[in-house]
C-alpha cells in the first residue's frame, strides 16, 4: 500500500516592501519618523543612538539590535534625547490578504509589547539580512527570501516587557480615543475620562507623545478614513465612519495630509 502525506497551503497575496537604512540626528530634514500611524506594518531595527521609541503611549529605551513592530494604525514615533547619530532600518509593507501568516503582528497575546531582542549571534544575521535588502538586488527571488528569512527570524524573538508609561492619564486618553473617535469627542471629554484637567491633559501628550490630543483624535481619525476607504468605503463612508463631521473639511484635511484626495487615494489602492 502506498502511503502519501499531502499538506495544502494558503498563497501569499501580492505585496511590496521598502527598506530604509537611516543615519540622522534628531534635527534632520529626513527623519522620518515624525509621529505618526499608518496603513502599514513596520519593522524598525536600532542600530545606535540615544534614542526611545513610543508605540500607543508605551515607551521603550532602546540599545544596539532592539526592534519595534507595529501592526497598521498603532500611533508611534521615536524620540531622541541627544544629538547623538540615529543609525537605524526600517521596514514598512502592507500586510493585505496576508494576515493569516503574520501572526507576530496580529496575534500577540494581551499584555505584550512592540518591543523584540534577540541573541547577539541572531542580531548580527538580522542586520546583515537588512543591508541586503538595501542592496540593488535583480532576482526578486532573492529579495523576497530574504524579506521571510527576516520575518521568520523575528518569529524566534523574545518580547520584551511593555515598555514604561509616564503618565497613566494619557494612556487612559488614548484608549478612550481609540475606543471613541468615530463619534463626536471634545478634549473635555477626553480630559474628563482620563482624570485631569485639559491643561494637564495636553502638557503629559506633549511630553509623552509629543502632539496635542486633538492632533492625536486627527491623526486616528485619519488612519482609519484611510484603513475603511482600502476596504472598499466610499468617501462618505469613510468621513461619516471616522468621525469626521464636515464632508468637505475631511476631504481639505486628508489631501493636505496625503498629498491626494480621498478618491484618488482609494483608487490608488491596489487589491
Amino acid at each position: 500500500m502506498k502511503k502519501t502525506n499531502t499538506k495544502q497551503f494558503r498563497g501569499v497575496n501580492t505585496f511590496g516592501f521598502t527598506v530604509n537604512y537611516a543615519e540622522i540626528t534628531r534635527d534632520s530634514v529626513h527623519n522620518i519618523f515624525e509621529s505618526h500611524i499608518h496603513d502599514d506594518c513596520e519593522i524598525y531595527i536600532n542600530l545606535s543612538g540615544d534614542v526611545s521609541f513610543i508605540v500607543e503611549g508605551n515607551i521603550y529605551p532602546l540599545k544596539h539590535g532592539d526592534i519595534i513592530i507595529t501592526r497598521p494604525f498603532e500611533y508611534h514615533h521615536c524620540v531622541y534625547h541627544s544629538d547623538k547619530i540615529h543609525k537605524h532600518f526600517c521596514i514598512s509593507f502592507s500586510p493585505s490578504g496576508n494576515e493569516h501568516f503574520l501572526d507576530l503582528f496580529f496575534e500577540r497575546n494581551p499584555g505584550q509589547g512592540n518591543c523584540l531582542s534577540l541573541s547577539g549571534d541572531d542580531t548580527e544575521v538580522l542586520i546583515s539580512l537588512c543591508h541586503k535588502m538595501t542592496k540593488e538586488e535583480e532576482n526578486p527571488i532573492k529579495r523576497y527570501y530574504n524579506f521571510f528569512s527576516l520575518l521568520n527570524l523575528l518569529s524566534d524573538a523574545r518580547v520584551d516587557s511593555k515598555g514604561e508609561k509616564h503618565f497613566d492619564d494619557v494612556s487612559l486618553a488614548v484608549e478612550y480615543i481609540n475606543l471613541e473617535f468615530a463619534y463626536p469627542i471634545r478634549i473635555s471629554d477626553i480630559a474628563k475620562k482620563a482624570g485631569v484637567s485639559v491643561n494637564t491633559l495636553e502638557r503629559h501628550f506633549q511630553v509623552t507623545l509629543f502632539v496635542s490630543p486633538r492632533e492625536y483624535l486627527r491623526k486616528r481619525r485619519l488612519a482609519n478614513a484611510c484603513k475603511l476607504l482600502s476596504d472598499g468605503a466610499t468617501v462618505t463612508e469613510a468621513s461619516d465612519k471616522s468621525g469626521f463631521s464636515d464632508y468637505s473639511s475631511f476631504i481639505s484635511l486628508f489631501k493636505t495630509t496625503y498629498g491626494v484626495t480621498p478618491l484618488k487615494y482609494k483608487k490608488s489602492i491596489k487589491k
